[in-house]
């Protein structure tokens, strides 16, 4: 039998996990209706920002902008979490565009998503489980 731990990650660990993933899942609720959406996303200044297309996302961001993220990864011996909470705002200034694009983010559909978003934190929280 293997030992087997939990280990909470610090804000800037967790930051760096981030960093390093390409799709997390943007979770909202809407009447009572909770709903998870994959993204692709980046991050920056202590940001997260996705872009997307009017639609269901957008919509429920509009209505509430009280949103959960969650990036992961595994392996046979590891598992990483990380969860941000926090608020979702749709951009419409130039400067918090360009400040979005500045991060590089590489969508895995270029599909003419042109509607940037912007989750700012209220808690970042990280773990790590070993096997």
């Amino acid at each position: 039998m293997t030992a087997q731990s939990m280990s909470p990650l610090t804000e800037d660990e967790s930051w760096e996990f981030l960093a390093g993933r390409p799709v997390g899942r943007l979770a909202t609720s809407v009447a009572g209706e909770p709903e998870i959406f994959p993204v692709s996303f980046a991050v920056g200044d202590g940001r997260l920002y996705f872009v997307t297309h009017p639609g269901s996302k957008l919509a429920e961001v509009a209505v509430n902008a009280r949103v959960a993220f969650e990036a992961d990864e595994w392996t046979p011996e590891v598992a990483t979490s990380v969860v941000i909470k926090g608020t979702a705002e749709i951009l419409e200034h130039d400067a918090d565009v360009a400040a979005a694009e500045a991060t590089g983010l590489v969508s895995y559909l270029d599909d003419g998503k042109n509607v940037w978003v912007r989750i700012t934190p209220e808690a970042v929280t990280g773990r790590r489980l070993t096997r």
